[in-house]
């Protein structure tokens, strides 16, 4: 007998989000005192594919053994709430411009293209294996509260926390707080969106793309590299000022974001 198929929904998703974040960990340990890889350098992706693989598949465990696809997040896109994720999108555009930009200047050896082979891939991991975790495992096992700020502020949170896990990939102790904050304030506006949106393939692609460019970017040129990050900080007060606008609007669970939902997933 599956013993626990008798835990809550939310007891369920802490323990798979608790699971999730140790693998991190242990990937992250690995990586930088084998290896001798640190985190952020694109070369991280030649080993972190495989973690990555290895969580998406036990994901795919939880999804399918204690909630449904349809329930985590894959449900008709509401395509009109779209124009909340434009500013977001606005600015990941600037970011490849200014990307593409500086590829075109520089000629890149065959082992650095593969390079970028590989990260997408590993970054396109990262964004499902992450959305799928925060935004639909997370954010949903705790919508069946009925306490949807709880719901949305539990899944930023626990997003936040699984960076912390980066020191043991070489990220400085000084600089874990400012990382923390950054991706709790990403969480902060991705957890409504996934409620307005009905539908979490747009984050997913979101996440990759913006993943991507970040890790990559540093292969084209150190100058690059710093424009790309400095377009990604116009990001923060979008997150702050359109999240907080989404969550003073949204003050109950939204039907269509339980209507998909099992019955064996109600409190």
């Amino acid at each position: 007998m599956d013993k626990l198929a008798s835990l809550s929904k939310p007891k369920i998703a802490v323990l798979a989000a608790f699971l999730y974040t140790a693998v991190m960990g242990v990937g992250m340990f690995y990586m930088k005192t084998v290896r001798g890889i640190t985190y952020g350098a694109p070369e991280m992706m030649t080993v972190f594919w495989i973690v990555l693989l290895g969580l998406n598949l036990l994901n795919v465990f939880w999804v399918t053994r204690y909630f449904g696809w349809q329930a985590i997040g894959f449900r008709t896109l509401n395509r009109r709430q779209l124009l909340w994720f434009l500013p977001s999108i606005t600015v990941l555009i600037a970011m490849w411009v200014v990307f593409l930009s500086g590829l075109a200047t520089v000629s890149l050896s065959a082992a650095q293209w593969q390079l970028f082979a590989i990260a997408g891939f590993t970054t396109l991991l990262v964004g499902i294996g992450e959305e799928t975790m925060y935004r639909g495992i997370v954010l949903h096992a705790f919508l069946t509260t009925n306490r949807v700020r709880w719901a949305m502020l539990v899944s930023a949170i626990g997003f936040s926390l699984l960076h912390a896990v980066n020191v043991f990939g070489g990220v400085p102790l000084l600089g874990v707080p400012a990382q923390l904050i950054m991706t709790f304030l990403f969480g902060f506006l991705l957890a409504p969106l996934m409620l307005k949106l009905n539908n979490i393939v747009p984050l997913m692609i979101f996440h990759w793309l913006w993943d991507f460019v970040l890790f990559v970017s540093p292969l084209v040129g150190e100058q690059t590299n710093t424009a790309v990050g400095m377009v990604a900080l116009l990001n923060l007060p979008i997150e702050i000022i359109v999240g907080i606008v989404l969550w003073l609007q949204i003050k109950q669970v939204p039907e269509r974001a339980i209507a998909n939902v099992p019955d064996s997933i109600h409190v």
